[in-house]
């Protein structure tokens, strides 16, 4: 796992749990995402209904 790790902005982090009401856990995930300018594949419904542009559902993904 070396040279494997990302560091999240936490301001950013905190912006998205602000406005989500997602875990700053799962916020995280997103903020990772946003950076690496990448679809975060969940089945999480609270995430996929707060973040629709950047996340999507496994399926979803391998129909298109």
């Amino acid at each position: 796992m070396k040279d494997r790790e990302f560091h999240v902005n936490s301001v950013q982090v905190y912006n998205f749990a602000e406005k989500s009401y997602c875990s700053s856990y799962d916020c995280e995930f997103i903020s990772l995402a946003e950076d690496l300018d990448t679809k975060l594949i969940t089945m999480d419904k609270q995430i996929l209904r707060s973040f629709p542009e950047r996340c999507a559902k496994p399926l979803d993904v391998l129909n298109s």
